[in-house]
């Protein structure tokens, strides 16, 4: 038996592998979703920004307040858009 190397994929069970059985495709869903929950370094990075900019104004404000804020803004970014109906 010939072993040709292949690229691994972690879709295909070692039994398949062995058969030769073709991966089990992943279902896609048209256009791209964005996560309901911002991840951990996105809110630090808008946080960060949102801090410098505060500060740069010398508005008053803490680290809670900015974290918040982005919380806020990328939820708001992530949610889709509403357009108008026609009629």
């Amino acid at each position: 038996m010939k072993i040709m190397p292949t690229k691994t994929n972690t879709n295909k069970t070692a039994a398949d592998a062995i058969a030769g059985k073709p991966a089990a495709k992943k279902p896609t869903r048209p256009g791209k979703k964005k996560d309901a929950h911002p991840k951990q370094e996105d809110l630090a990075l808008r946080a960060y920004f949102l801090a410098e900019k505060r500060q740069k104004l010398g508005l008053p404000g803490d680290a809670l307040a900015d974290w918040i804020e982005a919380e806020r803004q990328l939820a708001a970014e992530s949610r889709p858009k509403r357009t108008p109906k026609k009629v």
